[in-house]
């Protein structure tokens, strides 16, 4: 905790004003306190399988979510100083090219946390419709690079979310090995 704070505080405060990376920076720091939780609530570890995946979705959700939203106030980020992908161009090509290359990304968590053992297989076919949406959206960006669709695609990042993990949750395994250990106390076995 105190070094996510320490990396809040100091890298990525630090960086904001420096360097666009501060994006990427900001992500791991955005993506350490629900792992932590996760890892408190299940008795796991960091190196779970589990708390990697859910790293990894905070990660990656990031990207879209934090591209758009700076698309969107270029000029206000620009004003203040920040050190923004959207700032530092002209035509939105790579931040466009970024949100759809994280979206990408993302779309594969659920056939991996399948594929693990992780999530059963509903989880990976409901991941295809959550993703497909998401994709689309950030094609569409890609395509015609307007506020309105940078837009669409925060806004689809605002739900996405909380989607993923809802059905996350609900397909996890950890969460059945649980109710089946509940069950064999209850049972005397």
């Amino acid at each position: 905790g105190a070094s996510n704070i320490a990396l809040y505080a100091g890298l990525y405060t630090y960086m904001k004003p420096r360097s666009i990376y501060n994006t990427w920076v900001g992500a791991v720091v955005g993506a350490i306190p629900p792992v932590m939780g996760w890892t408190a609530a299940t008795g796991g570890s960091l190196l779970d399988i589990d708390a990697m995946l859910l790293g990894t979705t905070l990660y990656l959700w990031q990207m879209p979510h934090f591209f758009a939203l700076s698309y969107m106030h270029r000029v206000d980020y620009k004003r203040g100083g920040f050190a923004m992908v959207p700032v530092l161009e002209q035509d939105g090509e790579q931040t466009a090219q970024l949100i759809r290359r994280y979206a990408a990304y993302l779309s594969t968590v659920p056939f991996i946390a399948t594929a693990t053992g992780v999530a059963s297989s509903m989880f990976a076919l409901e991941g295809v419709a959550l993703n497909a949406y998401a994709l689309y959206v950030a094609n569409k960006f890609h395509k015609e690079r307007t506020n309105a669709n940078a837009r669409k695609v925060f806004l689809t990042s605002l739900w996405y979310l909380p989607s993923f993990l809802v059905l996350f949750l609900l397909h996890s395994k950890v969460w059945d090995e649980d109710e089946d250990r509940q069950k064999d106390m209850l049972r005397g076995v």
